[in-house]
């Protein structure tokens, strides 16, 4: 299926329409179930012209949400859909159809590939040795490239983590949840959305968040591509040390006060391949407060590939 064969867009509301995936769809008994603090995503098979394969359906549903706020959810998601089926890119997981909501689906879903490799975290840990970290983080398809695709398709990601890059059956890096941080931010500053930013918040550009000393009611933050690169350089500094972003701070909330007081997080105390000072001042770059004095997302694959040949002469 191409994205042509299975999207169009309306003129009356703007809102993508692709191909009811529903009646195609059948989810095992005991089938793999992904539960996160603001999404659920099933492993099901689609069974489509005479072929099976395996996939994903994604909903996004944020724990304590009341029906108004699926509903707020369902229409953002609607709207957001538009931006990843207008990627297409190798390294960009594709989006095949959705499924529609009913009595237990209260939101609707999202199909795409299912990656049986996991997220980009998770294949680090189980699958490669410490040794291999400093190979697989200067891969292009795992750093740099990453934000450089989807800067060069006029998009910014907004929620650059570990945890939203999936490794496919070729060990290919694939980005996923475009779109899924506006999502989310239509409920800053209620509760529903401290319960789901979770550790994403780790990851998060500091100018995303009001500044401690101003009044954060009059606060109107900018997603920029210097954000994605600011997250950039937490997931490397995960990758390198196995220790994820302010990893001494137990607590999401008083993370969130870290970052509205502009503190940027600690170097690990670890003798591993993070101890290089030279991906330490990598790693700082990205984490500049002044967003314009940040690499661009050329600059920072330019840098990583510097360090490559360095470290690995």
């Amino acid at each position: 299926m191409s994205n042509t064969q299975i999207f169009h867009l309306t003129s009356k509301d703007r809102h993508p329409e692709t191909a009811d995936l529903t009646q195609f769809l059948t989810q095992s008994e005991g089938a793999d179930t992904i539960v996160g603090p603001h999404a659920r995503v099933y492993k099901c098979e689609l069974h489509y012209e005479s072929t099976t394969k395996i996939v994903a359906v994604k909903r996004i549903y944020p724990r304590g949400a009341t029906p108004e706020d699926i509903e707020r959810v369902d229409v953002r998601v609607r709207r957001e859909i538009v931006v990843w089926i207008g990627l297409e890119h190798e390294n960009i997981v594709q989006l095949l159809g959705t499924t529609e909501k009913n009595q237990d689906f209260p939101s609707i879903g999202m199909v795409s590939e299912w990656m049986e490799n996991g997220n980009l975290w998770s294949y680090i840990k189980e699958t490669r040795p410490l040794i291999d970290r400093l190979q697989l983080s200067m891969h292009p398809t795992i750093s740099t490239d990453l934000s450089k695709l989807v800067h060069s398709q006029r998009v910014i990601h907004g929620d650059l983590t570990s945890a939203n890059v999936l490794i496919d059956n070729n060990g290919r890096a694939r980005l996923v949840d475009f779109g899924l941080s506006s999502i989310i931010a239509a409920f800053e500053g209620t509760s529903l959305m401290a319960s789901a930013i979770g550790g994403a918040l780790r990851f998060r550009a500091m100018e995303l968040m009001p500044p401690l000393e101003e009044d954060p009611t009059n606060f109107d933050p900018k997603l920029t591509t210097a954000c994605d690169i600011y997250s950039l350089g937490s997931v490397t500094l995960q990758i390198l040390s196995g220790q994820q972003p302010y990893y001494n701070i137990n607590d999401d909330v008083l993370v969130a006060l870290a970052l509205t007081q502009r503190k940027t997080p600690d170097r690990p105390d670890t003798q591993k391949l993070v101890d290089r000072n030279e991906y330490w001042d990598f790693i700082q770059k990205c984490w500049r407060k002044d967003p314009v004095t940040r690499p661009n997302a050329e600059e920072a694959r330019d840098e990583l590939f510097r360090l490559r040949k360095v470290v690995l002469a």
